[in-house]
């Protein structure tokens, strides 16, 4: 037999450039903080994510998600994509 997922989620995707998007959709639950991530001498966003029990570093192209009882997560784009679709 085949199952789907019955939960809608919302979440939003990491580019490393939306950090005011991320804001707005995860508050105080999403932390930023900057380093030179690629050794090129410019810093770079880094995204941390406050879930239940820890504090996860996000990379770009990882998803943000919005659970049901309104805690965060991280996910990797690939399982995120293979899981969910755009509702």
């Amino acid at each position: 037999m085949k199952y789907r997922r019955k939960e809608t989620i919302e979440a939003v995707q990491w580019t490393g450039k939306n950090q005011a998007e991320l804001k707005e959709f995860a508050k105080q639950f999403a932390m930023f903080d900057y380093a030179d991530v690629t050794n090129d001498g410019k810093l770079d966003h880094i995204l941390k994510v406050k879930t239940s029990d820890r504090i996860i570093v996000a990379e770009y192209g990882d998803y943000v998600v919005r659970g049901e009882k309104g805690d965060f997560f991280v996910m990797k784009k690939d399982e995120f994509e293979s899981i969910y679709e755009e509702a």
